[in-house]
Order: C-alpha cells, then structure tokens, then sequence
C-alpha cells in the first residue's frame, strides 16, 4: 500500500515497528490514555504492550485481513530543522461496534507533544479522502469518550454528524458520530 501525503504529514501502512513506538510513549503517556479507560491506570510497560497487543494490534491486522481499510502511522514531514517523527496513527477498521452502527470506524491517536496542531483532523481528512476516492465504504462512524473535548472538536472538523449518546469500549459516556461519504464515480 502506498503512503498518503498532506501538506504537513506522511501517513504510511502501520508497521510493528511504529506501533511498539506508540505503545512505549503514548500508551504510557497520562495526557494520551485519559480518556482511553483500560489503560488509564496501567504503569507496567509490559502489561500495557501485552493489552495494547490485543486491543490495537490484533484488531488492527484482523480488519486488514478482511478488508481494504488501514491503519496509518502518523508522521512529521523533515524540514530543516527537524528530521520527521511518529507523532500518532489514524485510520479505517471494522472494530467491534461496526455492524452494529453500520460502518467502519474512525479512529485515531496522537502524541501529546502533537496535540493541538491539527495533525489529528489533517491525518484523518486524507485517510476519509482515499476512502472515497477508492469508494471504499458509503458511510464511517467513529466515537469518542464524552470528556473528550479535542476529539470531538476533530471529527466536527471532519463534518461528522453527532448521533447519540451510546455504551462501548467498557464506557456508557461514549458519543457515536456518523460522516456518509460522498461517491466519486457518477
């Protein structure tokens, strides 16, 4: 799968390599997993990979498995000053609330050093773009933990429809939003 490109961001096919990243300074981050419940309380670097390997990983492979949805790693372009890093992941998944809403899911995470720069809404606007551009899904759903201000400010961003207040991922203070997707070929 190739790389997607925004005028800030690379975005390429997670790898293991990137996802051990995330596990070692995001899932350990207090400011990252706030509104992420299970690891909320969790300062076990190895508890946290192992959870983190069948919450993220397994799931993330398992949608690769069965469809043409991704999960891609975030990334800084290089400039002058800087040579580029991970700063988080974004993408599709049949996750374990699709069927039920009736759409993949958006999801994303960024590092706290990344927050409040737009790479979220940058990142997750491309990923939507191809989706679309590859008439991939009519219609995604994503949600988000209720005290979760930055992430709903994204997916308002993104033009996502809030739906209703729902239970999932152990949480009954979960909003469920909607975004249909237009077709290209007319």
């Amino acid at each position: 799968m190739p790389q997607l490109e925004t005028p800030r961001l690379l975005l390429e096919p997670m790898s293991h390599a990137q996802f051990d990243i995330f596990v070692r300074d995001m899932l350990t981050d207090p400011r990252v997993v706030e509104h992420y419940h299970s690891y909320r309380d969790l300062f076990d670097l190895h508890q946290i990979r192992s959870l983190a390997e069948k919450d993220f990983w397994e799931n993330f492979e398992v949608s690769r498995a069965r469809t043409e949805f991704e999960i891609w790693s975030i990334n800084e372009k290089p400039t002058e000053s800087s040579e580029g890093s991970f700063v988080g992941w974004t993408g599709l998944l049949r996750s374990s609330i699709s069927d039920q809403f009736g759409g993949p899911e958006l999801q994303f995470m960024i590092a706290s050093r990344a927050f409040g720069q737009g790479y979220a809404t940058e990142a997750s606007a491309k990923v939507l773009d191809d989706a679309q551009e590859r008439e991939l899904t009519p219609k995604v759903i994503a949600t988000v933990d209720i005290p979760n201000a930055g992430s709903i400010r994204v997916l308002e961003k993104l033009e996502f429809e809030f739906i209703e207040q729902i239970e999932s991922y152990g949480s009954s203070e979960m909003y469920l939003y909607t975004k249909q997707l237009e077709t290209v070929s007319q």
